[in-house]
């Protein structure tokens, strides 16, 4: 069998079976690690096979001067193959639109969709590039402590939550010197690719949960339209006093919302 295309961990439940899998994709600046919590508690309680993903460009997946959701899309689709069998798929923000971009490019290998706090639109977000620039104002080979790149960050990007959130992707090296395990070149690169959505000729039949943070504007009313477009089986649901990563806000309000889903249908 050939490599997987993607770096991934694997939470096999109760002595499940490798079988019934569920994809995690994380969002921009984002790793399978985000996904931990959430990939044990869908394991225990499904009983499921769950599969948590580094995308492309970010934490132990492969490098690429290509990021586009064409390409994101095609990444999932390859693990899907390597794993040999239909999957269900959850994902935020990036993340949510690579699953999108993958069940529509190819909807006979997935089962359920899962989209968290993102929709099939294009966004004018202008904070991501503020958040590139001050990661690429750190010398690295200068750094000595994660506590001394936060004070530097923090001249750039003032909310402690997304600085730690960030410097997640600060690894130390066996050097000893700290590196960047995410491509910021190629984020940086593509982020008009990141931020918008393709055109798709196609649809997603299969049964598609949105859920969105109450206090987030990623899913609108005016992004709805879009939604009903690609995904005619839609529901959406509203994660209470969350904002854009209610998986991580409010984790067992989301999670009780994921497992009804995917056990109902």
């Amino acid at each position: 069998m050939s490599d997987p295309p993607l770096s991934y961990i694997e939470f096999l439940g109760n002595d499940v079976g490798k079988e019934n899998i569920i994809f995690l994709t994380h969002g921009l600046f984002g790793s399978k690690r985000n996904w931990v919590n959430t990939a044990k508690s869908l394991s225990e309680r499904l009983n499921r096979h769950v599969v948590a993903i580094d995308l492309r460009n970010h934490g132990s997946s492969f490098w690429s001067k290509t990021h586009d959701y064409l390409s994101l899309g095609r990444d999932l689709i390859k693990l899907a193959d390597y794993f040999g069998q239909k999957v269900d798929l959850v994902g935020h923000s990036m993340g949510g639109k690579a699953v999108m971009s993958a069940s529509l490019i190819n909807p006979h290998n997935f089962g359920k969709l899962v989209v968290v706090d993102i929709s099939p639109v294009t966004y004018f977000h202008s904070e991501f590039m503020d958040f590139i620039w001050g990661m690429k104002q750190l010398d690295l080979a200068q750094i000595n402590s994660r506590s001394q790149a936060d004070q530097i960050l923090s001249d750039h990007v003032p909310d402690q939550k997304i600085r730690s959130f960030l410097l997640q992707n600060m690894i130390r090296k066996e050097t000893g010197n700290y590196d960047w395990e995410i491509n910021l070149h190629s984020i940086e690169e593509n982020i008009r690719f990141i931020l918008s959505f393709p055109q798709y000729q196609s649809q997603f039949l299969g049964q598609t949960l949105f859920l969105k943070g109450q206090e987030s504007s990623y899913v609108s009313e005016s992004s709805i339209t879009e939604i009903k477009k690609y995904f005619p089986q839609n529901t959406i649901e509203e994660i209470n006093q969350a904002g854009h990563w209610p998986h991580v806000e409010q984790p067992k309000s989301f999670q009780d919302k994921l497992v009804r889903f995917i056990r109902e249908f």
